[in-house]
């Protein structure tokens, strides 16, 4: 059975909305039996006491989580509604990592409306541009998340990594920036 480490980034909380901070064995053993794969949880949550983990040692803590992105064949992100600022970061990480990122996130959440009204404009099909720039798959459920993975690892895609964030600001240079009063408004008070 092919082997995948897999690290799962989301809520660690037991306030989150799984309601205990070890839900992501659950997880892994169900997508385990999705794809057939052997989907190893690299937890970040687990062994956090066991060797001493100094939790006020923010360079200890994020060099933990840093590794295992980094040894992960894969990151999964449970984009909840309640997601922390650490699952945000984690994202990034993984691009600089440059590995294969599924973001989970249902249709009428946080991140995904069919409509979405901004400014008094009303956008469909609505997806957070944060999340749609940075994961290489978007997907609603774990079953489909489960589809994405047994079919990368038959066929791989390309994965983004950070080039990512120069694209999108060329992008923004090119099509954009011309026309945007208050950037260079902002820009001419300095």
């Amino acid at each position: 059975m092919k082997k995948l480490l897999t690290y799962v980034a989301g809520k660690v909380s037991p306030d989150s909305v799984f309601g205990r901070h070890d839900w992501r064995d659950e997880f892994c053993a169900e997508l385990t039996r999705m794809t057939g794969f052997e989907i190893i949880n690299l937890d970040p949550i687990k062994g956090r006491g066991d060797f001493g983990l100094n939790e006020n040692d923010s360079k200890l803590v994020f060099g933990r989580d840093c590794y295992m992105i980094r040894s992960a064949d894969l990151v999964i992100v449970n984009l909840t509604d309640d997601i922390s600022v650490g699952g945000s970061i984690e994202m990034l990480v993984t691009k600089h990592y440059h590995k294969p990122l599924i973001g989970i996130a249902r249709q009428e959440g946080k991140f995904r409306k069919a409509k979405k009204e901004i400014r008094g404009r009303v956008f469909e099909n609505y997806t957070d541009p944060f999340v749609a720039t940075v994961c290489d798959s978007l997907v609603g459920n774990i079953q489909e998340a489960a589809t994405w993975i047994k079919h990368y690892v038959a066929n791989p895609v390309p994965i983004k990594d950070l080039s990512i964030l120069s694209q999108a600001l060329e992008y923004y240079k090119k099509e954009f920036y011309d026309a945007d009063e208050i950037v260079q408004d902002c820009e001419k008070r300095v």
